[in-house]
């Protein structure tokens, strides 16, 4: 056991030694674009001809730009024209996730490699036919 004395008055631990050696793990670095989304995703309750309702943030900001737009500030409307030429350009920003399958000729129990070696094959002969 404890080559010290442990008991009332007495450290549960040895001097220098903490309880937990590895101690919390630290928080690891948020990206800047997840917290921005999360903040303009965020639901918020709003009065609108004296009902409430729920929009994104998001939402919100486009709406107040828009009305800020439509009573004559200039800025406001080139602002809403070019998110706008955005939005037809690009589209939602979100990530597309793409299958590609069959882009090889699969045989029963091929390995990645011998796939690769066989690619490799093939293109050398495409190359040296004239």
């Amino acid at each position: 056991m404890a080559d010290y004395e442990v008991g009332y008055g007495k450290p549960r631990f040895q001097a220098g030694a903490s309880g937990n050696p590895k101690g919390r793990p630290k928080r690891g670095p948020v990206a800047f674009a997840e917290t921005i989304e999360k903040v303009l995703n965020a639901k918020i309750e709003y009065r609108e001809r004296g009902r409430t309702k729920v929009a994104s943030a998001q939402e919100l900001s486009l709406r107040m730009l828009v009305d800020r737009a439509v009573s004559g500030d200039l800025e406001a409307a080139e602002i809403v024209l070019k998110i706008r030429e955005r939005a037809e350009r690009y589209g939602d920003a979100g990530v597309e996730l793409i299958e590609i399958s069959d882009w090889m000729p699969d045989y029963p129990g091929q390995s990645g490699e011998q796939k690769a070696q066989d690619l490799k094959a093939s293109r050398k002969d495409d190359m040296s036919v004239p």
